[in-house]
């Protein structure tokens, strides 16, 4: 599974390269609480799992040149 996650290396496929790492694996055994806290566990790993959506989204934004609009006045 770790050889999809592009974090260290551009994953590429019949020659042609990954714009960007769209996927990202991180250990569910890391966020298994011998505590019970169930909940704490589930927010560490849902804050870890979706932590490069940011960058992701704007790399895209900013390849294709789209800007935001100003939001309209209400």
């Amino acid at each position: 599974m770790e050889e999809l996650d592009g974090d260290e290396v551009r994953l590429s496929s019949r020659g042609r390269f990954a714009e960007r790492d769209i996927v990202q694996f991180v250990p569910f055994r890391d966020y298994v609480d011998d505590s019970g806290n169930q909940v704490l566990s589930m927010a560490r790993l849902a804050k870890d799992v979706l932590a490069e959506i940011p960058e992701q989204l704007l790399s895209y934004m900013k390849t294709r040149d789209i800007k935001p609009r100003r939001a309209d006045p209400e």
